[in-house]
């Protein structure tokens, strides 16, 4: 049994190094075009800088970020989430990553927690369990009011990754429970 996981984990890793390699030659034969300019300049802004996203700084490329994304409204979140399959994944979690800077949350003032959790539920299948950890820092940050729908998206991603072993009972128990408190204070009358 274990000579079978160990084959089915070596063919999911050549499966992503594949289509990883064909991401690559995409891009570099057939360039992303967005039809919105400030999406088209994050897009460009983080393919340009993903090698050192670790070690942005705010005098630096967290500024230009934050200059960046502080200017979107709700049509170009829309339009962001209309197209991000055309996303490279490692560029949804820079994005998602530099949301919880507090430098970020200083100087903007859209509700990004919402972003955060819309990008942890559209990301891709299973990968998305480094994200579940921070769902709640997300939320409470900007203090944002998450809809019904994507509520629920939540609640079914995070038991998709509990049902695949991608994340510990303990986390899906905590992420529920959060979700549920969520789900109530929209129930509360106003």
């Amino acid at each position: 049994m274990k000579k079978y996981y160990q084959k089915k984990i070596k063919l999911l890793k050549i499966k992503r190094n594949l289509r990883f390699l064909r991401r690559t030659v995409n891009s570099a034969l057939f360039p992303i075009k967005f039809e919105n300019k400030k999406i088209e300049n994050l897009h460009t802004f983080i393919s340009q800088y993903d090698k050192s996203s670790e070690h942005w700084q705010i005098d630096g490329l967290l500024s230009d970020f934050i200059d960046l994304i502080k200017v979107f409204n709700k049509e170009d979140i829309q339009y962001f989430f209309k197209n991000i399959e055309l996303w490279d994944s490692y560029h949804l979690v820079i994005i998602a990553d530099k949301l919880l800077d507090n430098n970020v949350k200083s100087s903007v003032n859209f509700d990004f927690g919402f972003v955060y959790c819309k990008i942890f539920c559209l990301y891709e299948k299973l990968d998305s369990y480094f994200l579940v950890d921070n769902i709640e820092i997300a939320v409470k940050m900007y203090n944002s009011k998450l809809n019904l729908n994507l509520i629920v998206d939540l609640t079914a991603k995070i038991h998709l990754l509990f049902q695949n072993k991608q994340i510990t009972k303990q986390q899906f128990d905590y992420n529920l429970s959060f979700i549920n408190k969520l789900q109530n204070e929209l129930q509360k009358p106003r």
